[in-house]
């Protein structure tokens, strides 16, 4: 039996008596206080499903809403993760729901952004609780514009159900979640249904296929430098003062490393030698390492390069790492706050009592086409099997007051600061103002790093609260 501490427990265990309930008739009500943002906040926390369809596939989202009653103006902020196919535990437990795990309990979360908004955490169909009423037609839900489509129903039926109408509306989303969240702002603002904010967390800016492709993939250099500066792999000059030598590299990624990669047949054989010295200097390599013709590393090559001498190979969410923690114990917390704190006795969790669908496995990203080049970049590491569409873009030239915070980690390799900086620089009009960028000293959830966790729930929260 798992031992729970008493601060942060349940004030009522039981469902609220109908006149005074917060949640939907049909959801599972607890009430709850937590110490968050230096005072306790009392909440109540709302378990239940909306159902969904695609053509004649139905299904049931769970959601869970963490609600401070009394406010109905309060802002409301839709949250999820990514893979595809990953449920909402990550976002929930490890960064910005009221509670979070520490060594394997549930703690209150100071940094929480339920001090600023309403948060309701939802799991796509075949993740958490979420489930096709009929199984063998769950793969109807298994692709981008299906997602997308069935998600912006979620939140349109949240605000009829709770009646949220004049909230302010945040999308959050993590990874592949940030796709998710860009195209479903694009079809709120579709329908005349507002939106404040994005926050696009680890998975840079949805912008289909980019002109700035060669400028973003040579701006990733600066994450190589920090991780191979922090696995103590460059030359001691470089490894002396670490802001000048990430300043240092960008400096050099633009000016030279970026035109190269734009026309790698074009620099002459010294000049090109001299390029392949510098990639191999600062990025801890071997020169013989790098292909003199492409005057590429992909992101797979450099994760194994760097320690093979060592046999190691990094993590592909936080190149400082050569592997990550298993995490059985935590599954087992979650599960029974679900069942006991939050009263939610209904269905099983899919990969904790019940078997994980192969969601991922069977997605279809069709929200543009697969070609040779966007395959050959996924599998070198660079992201999904085809681009993105500019979801984003277009939602904001539609929606004039629409802001977006991006949030990305040094040592992620599927990320890039610098990137995403020179991405929302090249944006037409106003829209380069209207994006909050931030960089953290961690990895793809760079809130899990202990320096970066307050930092990055006040940041978030602001945001949220204000939506710049």
């Amino acid at each position: 039996m798992i031992r729970w501490a008493l601060t942060g427990m349940i004030l009522a265990m039981a469902a609220a008596p109908a006149a005074a309930r917060t949640c939907a008739p049909d959801a599972v009500e607890t009430r709850h206080s937590a110490r968050i943002a230096g005072r306790t906040l009392g909440y109540v926390a709302c378990v239940g499903a909306l159902p969904v369809r695609i053509g004649t596939a139905q299904a049931r989202i769970v959601y869970t809403a963490y609600l401070v009653p009394g406010t109905p103006r309060r802002p409301l902020s839709f949250v999820w993760n990514g893979g595809p196919g990953a449920d909402s535990r990550t976002l929930q437990f490890h960064a910005i729901g009221p509670r979070v795990l520490r060594d394997g309990a549930l703690i209150d979360n100071p940094d929480s952004p339920l001090a600023a908004t309403d948060l309701v955490f939802v799991d796509p169909v075949g993740t958490g609780f979420s489930h096709a009423i009929d199984p063998a037609r769950a793969a109807a839900f298994y692709g981008t514009v299906a997602d997308i489509a069935v998600t912006a129903d979620v939140v349109r039926d949240f605000r009829q159900r709770y009646r949220r109408e004049a909230s302010p509306i945040n999308l959050v989303g993590e990874s592949f979640g940030t796709w998710r969240a860009s195209g479903v702002a694009e079809a709120l603002v579709e329908r005349s249904i507002p939106v404040a904010g994005v926050a696009l967390i680890s998975g840079g800016i949805p912008l289909g296929e980019e002109g700035q492709a060669n400028r973003r993939r040579a701006l990733s250099l600066v994450n190589r430098t920090a991780t191979a500066l922090a696995l103590g792999k460059l030359a001691p000059e470089l490894q002396r003062d670490r802001a000048a030598t990430l300043a240092e590299v960008e400096r050099w990624a633009e000016a030279v490393y970026a035109p190269a990669l734009a026309d790698p047949a074009a620099p002459p054989p010294t000049r090109r030698a001299a390029i392949v010295a510098a990639l191999a200097r600062y990025q801890g390599l071997d020169p013989a390492t790098i292909d003199a013709a492409t005057l590429w590393v992909s992101p797979r090559d450099f994760r194994t390069r760097l320690l093979a001498a060592e046999g190691k190979t990094l993590d592909i969410f936080d190149m400082r790492r050569t592997a990550r923690a298993q995490r059985a114990q935590d599954d087992a917390v979650v599960l029974d706050y679900y069942r006991r704190a939050l009263g939610y006795t209904a269905g099983r969790y899919a990969g904790i009592d019940g078997p994980a669908g192969d969601v991922g496995g069977q997605w279809r990203y069709d929200q543009s086409p697969i070609t040779k080049e966007s395959l050959a970049r996924a599998m070198a590491g660079e992201g999904p099997p085809s681009a993105s569409q500019p979801w984003i873009q277009r939602a904001m030239a539609r929606a004039p007051r629409l802001r977006a915070w991006v949030a990305t980690g040094l040592y992620d390799s599927l990320n890039s600061c610098a990137g995403n900086a020179a991405t929302v620089a090249a944006l037409p009009g106003d829209l380069p103002r209207r994006f909050t960028l931030r960089c953290y000293a961690g990895g793809h959830m760079m809130y899990e790093d202990p320096r970066e966790t307050a930092r990055f729930g006040k940041e978030l929260a602001g945001f949220l609260r204000n939506g710049a």
